[in-house]
C-alpha cells in the first residue's frame, strides 16, 4: 500500500515525458534558489519580521475565504492583488542585493575568493590590534550578506578595497573622518563616518558611551559582526546579533573573523 502509494506521487511529478518531468524540476530549483537566498539575506534583519507579517496577512486571507469573512477577505484581496508592487517597495535594497549576487563565473573562482578572505581578515585584524595599542577609538561593521546600509544615516562613500593603512588613516584622531563607523560589506570598504543607530537595551552596561551604543543597535538590527576599540581602555570589544564579547586578544579577533567570513563566503 506504502508503494502504491509513492508511485502515485511520482507518477503526479512525472506527469508525462522526462522532458516535461525536467522542466517541472529545473522550474522548482530556480524558485528555490532565489526564495532561498533572500530569506539568507534577510535572516536577522527588520525585513524577515515583515515578511513574517506578510504570512500572517495570508493565513488570514486563507481563512477568511473558507469561513466566509466576506470583509476580511475584501479587504486583504485588494492588499495581494499589489502584492509585487509592494514586495518591490518594501525589499528593493534586497532584491538588489540578490541579483548583483548572481556572478556568472563563481564557480572558478574558490581558491581565489578563499585567499582574499584570509588577506581580508588579516588586514582588519592588524587594524584592530594597532588601534588598541595606541588607544585609538574605532568601529567598524563587516557583513557579507546583510545591508548594514540599510540601517545607516550619513556617511561618506568609499568602494576601496579592506587594506590595513586605509582603516588606520580613517580612524587616525586628526581624520575629519575619525568619528562614525565604516562598513565592510561584499569584502569592500563601501561607507566611512557612518552614524549607526543607538540600542534603547536598557542592560547595556551603563559605562558604555555613544560608540559601544552604536555597536549594540546595528548589530541588533543586521546580520554582521561588529568590532568596537575603546580609547579609554584600549581594549576590543565585539558584538552579534545584539550580544558582546569583551576584551579580546588578536588571535580570538582573527579566529571570530576566519570562521564568520569563510562560512558566509560558502
Amino acid at each position: 500500500m506504502l508503494l502504491n502509494y509513492f508511485g502515485a506521487v511520482i507518477g503526479a511529478i512525472w506527469g508525462g515525458s522526462p522532458t516535461a518531468f525536467l522542466i517541472r524540476l529545473l522550474d522548482f530549483f530556480i524558485v528555490y534558489v532565489i526564495f532561498y537566498r533572500f530569506l539568507v539575506l534577510v535572516k536577522g534583519t527588520r525585513s524577515m519580521q515583515i515578511l513574517s507579517g506578510f504570512f500572517l496577512l495570508l493565513l488570514l486571507y486563507l481563512l477568511g475565504t473558507q469561513l466566509g469573512l466576506k470583509t476580511t477577505e475584501w479587504l486583504l484581496r485588494g492588499i495581494f492583488a499589489n502584492i509585487f508592487i509592494i514586495i518591490i517597495v518594501l525589499f528593493h535594497e534586497e532584491i538588489r542585493t540578490i541579483l548583483s549576487g548572481f556572478e556568472l563565473f563563481d564557480i572558478f573562482k574558490g581558491g581565489a575568493g578563499k585567499r582574499d578572505t584570509i588577506f581580508m581578515v588579516d588586514e582588519i585584524t592588524e587594524a584592530l590590534s594597532h588601534l588598541a595599542s595606541v588607544h585609538e577609538g574605532a568601529l567598524m561593521v563587516i557583513s557579507q550578506k546583510g545591508n548594514p546600509e540599510a540601517f545607516v544615516t550619513g556617511g561618506v562613500p568609499i568602494d576601496a578595497k579592506v587594506k590595513k593603512e586605509l582603516l588606520l588613516t580613517i580612524f587616525a584622531k586628526k581624520s575629519p573622518l575619525h568619528d562614525g563607523a565604516v562598513i565592510i560589506k561584499d569584502s569592500r570598504i563601501t561607507l566611512a563616518s557612518a552614524v549607526l543607530p543607538l540600542s534603547t537595551n536598557p542592560n547595556i552596561d551603563p559605562n558604555f558611551g555613544t560608540r559601544h551604543r552604536a555597536a549594540y543597535g546595528i548589530s541588533e538590527q543586521v546580520d554582521s559582526l561588529v568590532f568596537v576599540v575603546s580609547e579609554e581602555r584600549g581594549q576590543i570589544s565585539m558584538l552579534n546579533n545584539g550580544r558582546i564579547t569583551r576584551n579580546m586578544s588578536k588571535d580570538m579577533v582573527r579566529k571570530v573573523l576566519t570562521a564568520y567570513l569563510i562560512k558566509e563566503k560558502k
